[in-house]
């Protein structure tokens, strides 16, 4: 992993993105969107390359070609160039009903012919001369879904040959198709070509059309708001992306992720950016690029060579231990699991916000319903009520410790501190008795897990109106005072590097915010044993 450890060098948070990357594969929600990048290293021609090609069947038509394409006409207007050529000077012979069916039957053969002319004959030797190809072949088996914008089938045939020549695939299947599927098959890593499905053999089912020409884009944009537009869009909601060999040239991918930054702001996606060598772009250049990503599409910028490329797919195809091994020693954190408490007064907004960044691993404020007791305010407590309370509260903090503590890589965020009881306390007495309590009943001989605080406040009259949007009144539930007072203690016990005032922010822009702190952010964790010391 020498390679990889050189763009953790030039790139200090990518460690944290790998952690992320591996936490949505291991919990199924990591998805793939390919590129021509991929292809191309294959032998498949790019974009203009590939337009030259089928231009070539007039020196007439070349000639133009060049020209068009000096004049600064988009790819695919060029191809409705080409194709209305080739339309226009077909002189073949065809029954007139099956006319238009020849004529477009020999367009595909031609782009055809043009797409797999330099594809190495087999599979073998793609795998063998492709720089990451087995590693992207191999994280495709892991994955639900790859969204492929090409037209060929070298990925799909790699994972065939997988499944031919070695016993690597377990139980898992694979299935290319071109319209969205609408039901999700377990065990299953379905390939969607968006664009169309040519593949080499012939004889194989293709697709019944190709989005090649400026009119074929233009019906698919006009279809994007049905089935396949909408399934798209939910798939970038609830999952992450990875984009390997795209270069967000087409305006269908900007759109889901324009969409999903609007929608699902605490949601980030990831895109590959291939460098022929570490240093061919400036760290300033690079700066603009990751920020105007980040900013325009809620998009983290990876800027890897082909052999890093390589790497980092070994990586995410390895075991948990391993990727744990690996970024504990090569990444400044020198962490691959991070945690976050979201901590703050009654009704500041945790368990929204805990809602919004269910793309990390979260825990929800109680693993079990609590009694009725616990909405109230501690010092309206009876001493039956308060020991009720408190039985339930050791209980679920010994429980949470746990589950936090056994965490595998990733970022996880709690709602509420197990530090928050000493804000519910009359005096330093009482959170001494507390301390005493949680070495009793809930750490023992361990200690808790400790973690970053993400501090969320609001005025008191604002926590006062959604305490009563909750139909919790100010008598039984805390008035202004009580709960400024709530606030302005946990803040000064915990003295977060993290601290958000949600008064007149939306839910999204909370959100992203701390998103961004943990993906981007200095870790600051907080040593809660130094602080239960405090009340020994």
């Amino acid at each position: 992993m020498s390679k990889l450890v050189n763009a953790i060098e030039r790139q200090i948070r990518l460690g944290r993105f790998l952690s992320h990357l591996f936490q949505r594969l291991a919990d199924g929600r990591l998805n793939l969107v390919v590129g021509a990048g991929i292809s191309i290293d294959a032998g498949v021609p790019a974009w203009t390359p590939l337009l030259k090609r089928l231009a070539t069947r007039s020196p007439d038509l070349a000639a133009d070609l060049d020209q068009h394409h000096a004049s600064g006409l988009a790819p695919e207007y060029l191809g409705q160039i080409i194709y209305h050529r080739h339309c226009s000077d077909w002189e073949g012979d065809a029954e007139p009903h099956l006319k238009n069916a020849v004529i477009k039957h020999e367009w595909v053969k031609s782009i055809h012919t043009a797409i797999y002319q330099d594809v190495p004959d087999t599979t073998e030797k793609i795998l063998a001369e492709h720089p990451y190809l087995s590693g992207l072949r191999d994280l495709v088996r892991k994955v639900p879904l790859v969204i492929n914008f090409n037209f060929d089938d070298i990925l799909s045939d790699a994972l065939s040959h997988q499944a031919v020549h070695t016993t690597a695939t377990g139980d898992r299947s694979f299935t290319v198709t071109w319209n969205p599927p609408l039901v999700d098959r377990p065990k299953t890593t379905t390939i969607y070509h968006v664009n169309g499905y040519l593949p080499r053999v012939t004889l194989k089912k293709r697709s019944p059309e190709l989005v090649f020409t400026e009119d074929s884009f233009a019906a698919a944009l006009s279809r994007a708001p049905e089935v396949s537009g909408e399934y798209l869009f939910l798939r970038f909601v609830q999952n992450t992306m990875l984009i390997i060999g795209h270069s967000l040239g087409d305006n269908s991918l900007k759109n889901y992720l324009r969409r999903n930054r609007n929608q699902a702001p605490a949601n980030h996606h990831y895109m590959i950016h291939w460098l022929k060598s570490g240093d061919e772009i400036s760290p300033a250049r690079q700066t603009d690029i990751f920020e105007a990503n980040l900013e325009l599409y809620n998009l983290i910028t990876i800027f890897l060579t082909s052999q890093e490329i390589s790497e980092l797919l070994d990586l995410l195809n390895s075991e948990s231990r391993d990727v744990r091994d690996f970024l504990d020693d090569a990444c400044p954190d020198r962490r691959s699991r991070f945690h976050y408490y979201i901590v703050g007064p009654v009704a500041a907004g945790k368990s929204t916000l805990l809602e919004q960044l269910r793309c990390f691993g979260t825990f929800e404020e109680w693993t079990r319903p609590p009694p009725k007791e616990m909405f109230l305010s501690f010092d309206k407590l009876t001493a039956e009520q308060q020991n009720e309370v408190s039985n339930f509260l050791y209980a679920e903090l010994k429980e949470k410790n746990i589950r936090m503590t056994n965490v595998d890589v990733g970022f996880y965020f709690m709602d509420r501190a197990p530090l928050d009881l000493y804000a519910f306390s009359k005096d330093d007495l009482e959170r001494m008795q507390k301390t005493k309590e949680l070495k009793d009943l809930v750490t023992r001989d361990k200690n808790l897990q400790g973690g970053q605080i993400v501090f969320v406040t609001a005025e008191g009259r604002e926590l006062v109106a959604r305490n009563l949007g909750r139909g919790r009144l100010p008598d039984s539930s805390g008035d202004e005072i009580y709960l400024e007072d709530q606030s302005s203690y946990l803040q000064g016990l915990y003295e977060p590097s993290c601290a958000i005032v949600t008064t007149g922010m939306n839910r999204g822009d909370i959100a992203k915010k701390v998103a961004r702190e943990a993906l981007l952010g200095e870790y600051d964790a907080c040593n809660l044993s130094a602080i239960m010391e405090r009340f020994e």
